[in-house]
């Protein structure tokens, strides 16, 4: 057997003569554990609030989108047949956006119209998002609306009554001048016919109508804001992407989910990365515990290491042996952590223990969700700082002793 990895083992499961080189060994052990359960405890609860954010927004963003590159709108009969031709494609469905001064009683506010085909249900799933009232598709009248809550609650907007109409008002754009509010804009009314909740930032801002609402008050018939995509599979949006932009030339921008909300994404992994280094320099900090347990032993072993070096050991496998011993109580400690995190993450993930604290929440406890590559990431990370830690003690202190 390797003799530093034989005294190493000896010195790391044998207690130390000195009580309090043991009490300090074991509160090193203790911080490498509680240190790495928390690095994937945090982990794992940011993957969950991501996860939880993403899916809202999946909820109502599509696989694809496809817009213009110059001008607001466009024909989209004119690469209708184009798209359709993708076996991929699962259904498609027009959208055309106008911002809009919303009036109702003696309330107002602004907010985005989004019009949409009959396609557009099956794209984002709407009925699971109706709070209050129904979708749009169930009822034959275009002059029909789904509000988002954000909307319904600054307009103090009620459903049931066929006399309260919302009303909705457009710049129009064949009026020259703006100073004469009867020809400025164009007037139509809708009846609110439900309620959506998705995300506040949607639902402060959207309200649904049919797309033949809009089009006729805008003056712009035949023409989308854009197309948007659902796929058969999740997993062939960027290769669906890429065969679309081919098709289609530099006329028109395809998006898929993470270049519409590409800022989100910065965000979220930009707050991930900053705590993670933040835990990680907190974990440096606390590989002095570490250095200050090896010192100790090194110095209780001071007998030991003269009676090494009286046969013939040689400075390198002592310094070997400290070294190894150090990266027992890291690597264990690591080992520990990963499986304390995970099992207080699955208590977590199952039973809800830990709950937001009241409030209007969507979600009742801390989302958990974990990741292989986060697990690796801190394993690694842990072990690398354990490197550096084991190193400098078991070094210095040995070239001291090994010199007396």
């Amino acid at each position: 057997m390797n003799f530093p990895i034989f005294i190493a083992k000896r010195y790391f499961f044998t207690k130390s003569k000195s009580n309090f080189v043991h009490v300090i060994s074991l509160i090193s052990l203790i911080g490498v554990i509680i240190g790495t359960a928390a690095l994937i405890l945090l982990l794992s609860v940011f993957n969950g609030f991501e996860n939880l954010v993403l899916n809202m927004y999946n909820s109502f963003d599509p696989h694809l989108k496809i817009v213009s590159v110059e001008g607001k709108t466009f024909n989209p009969y004119l690469i209708k047949d184009n798209i359709l031709k993708n076996s991929e494609i699962e259904v498609s469905a027009f959208v055309l956006e106008e911002k809009v001064l919303l009036k109702y009683k003696e309330r107002e506010f602004i907010a985005t119209v989004k019009g949409v085909s009959e396609n557009y249900q099956k794209i984002a799933n709407f009925d699971s998002l109706i709070i209050d009232g129904d979708y749009i598709a169930n009822h034959k009248n275009k002059n029909v609306a789904v509000i988002g809550t954000g909307v319904a609650y600054y307009l103090s907007i009620g459903l049931g009554s066929i006399f309260d109409h919302l009303q909705v008002f457009l710049p129009n754009r064949n009026s020259s001048t703006l100073l004469n509010p009867r020809t400025a804009f164009r007037q139509s009314s809708v009846l609110p016919v439900g309620v959506f909740r998705l995300q506040a930032e949607i639902d402060q801002k959207y309200i649904l109508t049919p797309i033949e609402f809009i089009q006729e008050l805008s003056e712009k018939k035949n023409e989308v804001s854009s197309i948007e995509i659902k796929l058969k599979s999740t997993e062939s949006m960027l290769q669906v992407q890429q065969e679309l932009k081919h098709i289609l030339g530099s006329r028109y921008i395809v998006k898929n989910r993470l270049e519409q909300q590409v800022f989100l994404y910065k965000i979220l992994k930009t707050e991930k990365l900053v705590v993670f280094f933040i835990l990680v320099f907190i974990m440096l900090i606390a590989a002095f515990n570490i250095i200050g347990s090896l010192s100790m032993l090194i110095l209780d072993k001071k007998e030991d290491i003269l009676s090494f070096k009286s046969f013939g050991v040689s400075k390198q496998k002592i310094q070997q042996i400290f070294f190894n011993t150090s990266m027992l109580t890291i690597f264990f400690g690591a080992i520990g952590g990963l499986l304390l995190g995970i099992a207080l993450g699955l208590l977590q993930q199952y039973f809800g223990i830990i709950g937001m604290g009241g409030g209007n929440f969507i979600i009742d406890s801390y989302p958990v969700s974990f990741s292989s590559l986060d697990v690796l990431l801190v394993f690694f990370t842990v072990i690398i700082i354990g490197l550096f830690a084991s190193w400098y003690p078991s070094k210095i202190l040995t070239d001291r002793l090994f010199r007396k």
